[in-house]
């Protein structure tokens, strides 16, 4: 689970995978649902929120994607961008670093705005803007 502040974007931006992916977030008042479908998109903007990725296995209920990778923070032209990449599980014979769901999460920000980003675990902590 990672967690965020504030409004972002979330864009599907590739999906390899055979089960059907998802992302959710959890915010204090609600839960919302992306469909994993390249250029689907969700605008997020709640004080604190969670994101999960998951996968459903064929005739089985959702479940939580085995790996979650946050690529760099950059900013560019006033927008602050990460990719998130995932695994859904492992199966032998596939690399243990696999990619098969892709999401792009953009934050608009006011220049000298210290950048909020996703951290692992219970507390996020500001991660600094990448020039």
């Amino acid at each position: 689970m990672l967690r965020f502040h504030g409004a972002w974007r979330i864009t599907v931006v590739g999906r390899y995978a055979d089960f059907d992916p998802r992302a959710v977030v959890r915010g204090p008042h609600r839960t919302r649902i992306l469909p994993g479908r390249p250029g689907a998109v969700l605008e997020v903007d709640e004080e604190s929120w969670t994101l999960t990725l998951e996968h459903r296995p064929r005739g089985r209920t959702w479940r939580p994607n085995l790996r979650t990778t946050p690529g760099p923070l950059t900013e560019r032209d006033g927008v602050r961008s990460r990719l998130l990449t995932s695994n859904d599980c492992h199966w032998p014979g596939k690399p243990p670093a696999y990619v098969n769901f892709v999401l792009r999460l953009e934050q608009a920000v006011d220049p000298g705005t210290p950048a909020a980003a996703p951290a692992a675990g219970p507390a996020a902590a500001p991660l600094p803007v990448v020039p």
